[in-house]
């Protein structure tokens, strides 16, 4: 079985290949750029796959991919016109409309929260509340609002250990809890030799928190000059996106790629979970025919618990916000 998927990886990577060989057509392509918000990985599998099988080009567009990393934030290389596109949370879109950066929001990717607490079983820690008074690994900005939003719905308070994006701290019981996503550092843990069995993970959208974290947004200028273009690079991504879910080995040659190009410390086990994980996530309650619409409910409660803590001062209204580049 495994020598039959190494087969079809194989296949796949070549036909990737000849695919990037295969000569550009000869009309007139429109540039335009999209910031991710990570390095090359399988987080963003449907854009390399709309690039490599010519979905872009097919709509008329060169699109340049860039990966982002420490001290990229891809809102504000939109905001400062970086770039055309932009990959974030519907949480920090938000605070930064709410500063008068009039950013928009093109396709909620998406749909159901990675975002986890995890915890050793030998730690004592049974429920959330246990962690009042513990060490928890959190990072910081956007990413600290939902545990934020969790502990003061449960009147607790814990000591917040500034985490990067190693596991070590925790690993090493340098912390009680830990911060982690679904598709990248919880299988990451697997990876390090820790058993399913062996931690206790506090999910926050089973916590009554479902925050919408990757979506596509671009300017609102940018979106009123050219509505064509917008919904051109929303659908083809879109498109890539389904073909990534229905042939997730051509997919995994594509992310591969780029990771091995970039000599990134991954392997294609990681970002065939990652892949598994994504798929789950973009098509959560919408399937593959809906991927792109922002839940109204999941924009209602986002946009109250960011009042409530202080991150913006008032709600983000949808009409303006949220456009249907994703239909």
């Amino acid at each position: 079985m495994r020598l039959m998927g190494n087969l079809k990886y194989a296949a796949a990577t070549l036909l990737v290949c000849a695919l990037l060989l295969a000569p550009a057509g000869s009309e007139a392509l429109t540039k335009v750029s999209l910031q991710l918000q990570w390095v090359h990985q399988a987080q963003f599998t449907g854009f390399y796959l709309a690039q490599d099988l010519g979905l872009y080009r097919k709509a008329g567009l060169e699109v340049d991919i860039r990966p982002g990393g420490p001290g990229i934030d891809p809102l504000s290389e939109l905001a400062t016109l970086r770039c055309d596109f932009a990959l974030s949370w519907l949480s920090d879109a938000l605070v930064m409309r709410s500063k008068g950066v009039d950013l928009v929001n093109l396709a909620q990717l998406v749909q159901r929260s990675a975002l986890m607490l995890v915890v050793f079983n030998d730690s004592g820690i049974r429920n959330v509340k246990d962690l009042d008074n513990r060490k928890v690994g959190l990072w910081q900005h956007q990413f600290a609002v939902p545990p934020r939003a969790l502990f003061t719905k449960l009147g607790i308070q814990v000591n917040e250990v500034s985490q990067n994006v190693s596991m070590a701290p925790f690993l090493q019981r340098a912390v009680d809890a830990a911060t982690a996503m679904l598709y990248n550092e919880y299988h990451q843990l697997y990876q390090a030799g820790v058993d399913p069995d062996e931690i206790t993970v506090f999910d926050f959208a089973e916590q009554g928190l479902n925050f919408p974290e990757d979506g596509l947004y671009t300017m609102e200028d940018t979106y009123k000059e050219r509505p064509q273009v917008c919904k051109a690079f929303v659908q083809a991504s879109l498109e890539g996106w389904r073909r990534a879910f229905l042939d997730q080995e051509l997919a995994l040659a594509s992310v591969m790629k780029r990771v091995n190009a970039a000599n990134l410390a991954s392997n294609l086990a990681h970002q065939r979970w990652m892949l598994k994980s994504m798929k789950d996530l973009y098509t959560h309650r919408v399937g593959t025919v809906l991927m792109g619409q922002l839940s109204p409910y999941d924009l209602l409660q986002l946009n109250r618990v960011l009042v409530a803590q202080g991150f913006i001062p008032e709600p983000i209204e949808a009409k303006g916000f949220v456009t249907e580049a994703w239909r």
